[in-house]
C-alpha cells in the first residue's frame, strides 16, 4: 500500500468504469478544459485534498496528479494495524508538502514573486482536520494546533501522527 521510497500512501481506488482527471475541480468552470488523464479502474490513488463539494485532488503511483469528483472513489480498507483516520492525514500532509515543494520551485525559477510566496505558501502549508490545524514551518516542520496549544510534530519514520 505504502513504499518508503516514494512517499505514497494508497487511500481509495478508482471504480471499475474509470476516471477522469482534471487540472482545475470543476471541469464546467472552462468550458475548454480538457481531462489531463484517465485513469483504469481499480487504479490505487492517493486523496491528498477534498472540497466539500465532492470534488478530491489525488495522486495516482507514479503517476498523474488531478483533480475529479470524489464521490465515486472507493476508500482501501487499512491493515488493522493501520488507522485509516492517520493514512488519510498523512495524505493530507504528503500533499500539502509537495504543494510547498512547488512553490519553492516557482520562487526559484521566478514565476512567483516573494509576496505570492507568502500568501500561497501559508494557504497549502495549512491543513485543517477535524479539531486540529496542522501548519507547516520552512523553518521548523509541522505544528500541530488543537484549540489549547501549539505543538511541534516530529513526523519521522519511526513516529506518525
Amino acid at each position: 500500500m505504502t513504499s518508503a521510497n516514494d512517499g505514497f500512501v494508497a487511500t481509495h481506488t478508482v471504480p471499475a468504469w474509470g476516471a477522469d482527471l482534471w487540472s482545475l475541480p470543476d471541469p464546467d468552470a472552462d468550458p475548454g478544459q480538457q481531462p489531463v488523464a484517465e485513469l483504469p479502474g481499480g487504479t490505487e490513488v492517493q486523496v491528498v485534498e477534498r472540497r466539500p463539494d465532492g470534488w478530491v485532488r489525488l495522486t495516482a503511483r507514479g503517476g498523474p496528479q488531478g483533480w475529479t469528483d470524489g464521490r465515486h472513489l472507493e476508500a482501501i480498507t487499512p491493515d488493522e494495524s493501520v488507522d485509516a483516520d492517520a493514512m488519510e492525514l498523512i495524505a493530507q500532509l504528503q500533499g500539502a508538502l509537495s504543494a510547498c515543494s512547488q512553490l519553492l520551485e516557482d520562487v526559484k525559477d521566478g514565476r512567483i514573486g516573494p509576496d505570492t510566496f507568502r500568501s500561497r505558501a501559508f494557504r497549502v502549508g495549512l491543513v485543517l482536520r477535524d479539531e486540529e490545524a496542522w501548519m507547516w514551518d520552512f523553518a521548523s516542520g509541522w505544528h500541530c494546533y488543537d484549540g489549547i496549544g501549539l505543538r511541534r510534530v516530529d513526523l519521522s519514520a519511526e513516529e506518525q501522527p
